[in-house]
């Protein structure tokens, strides 16, 4: 297991929830709260997981202004934003590879708040509306050397 923590901790954690609920389901005679110990641990590796998902939503809705937004003044900005997101994206998914799946699994749903979020920025968007399906692919959102390319500038 200590190889575990260290490779993977959000695996880890979501193991030793799961192990600590099986102590108590056989009433292992220990004055330990296991339960509650158990849901603490849990809520470590859940909290690493609303991380991932807020990073790359936030990753995805600058992407796309960069993307549609009329506006030229603020693309350095979002610029930045993807990188420093991405980055701190990137360094949670090597501790906790597991989430990785997460990334991929809740990819169409991040996008779907992104577009949300992007439409509601107040950023002209009557010349290039955002898509309903995301024009870009994982392996982009994630590559840290790409970026969208601006469609349109005023």
């Amino acid at each position: 297991m200590a190889s575990l923590y260290d490779t993977d901790f959000y695996a880890w954690t979501q193991r030793q929830a799961e192990r600590l609920r099986a102590l108590q389901s056989e009433r292992v005679n220990l004055d330990l709260d296991l339960e509650h110990i158990a849901e603490e641990i849990e809520s470590v590796g859940k909290s690493d997981r609303r991380e991932v998902t807020s990073r790359l939503t936030t990753i995805l809705v600058h992407m796309l202004k960069i993307a549609y937004s009329p506006a030229y003044e603020p693309l350095n900005g979002w610029r930045g934003t993807v990188r420093t997101q991405r980055r701190d994206l990137l360094s949670v998914l090597e501790q906790s590879p597991s989430l990785r799946r997460v990334v991929r699994e809740d990819f169409a749903r991040c996008y779907g708040d992104a577009a949300d979020e992007a439409r509601l920025s107040h950023i002209d968007l009557t010349l290039a509306p955002i898509p309903t399906t995301c024009p870009f692919d994982l392996e982009q959102v994630l590559d840290p050397d790409w970026l969208p390319e601006p469609r349109i500038h005023s």
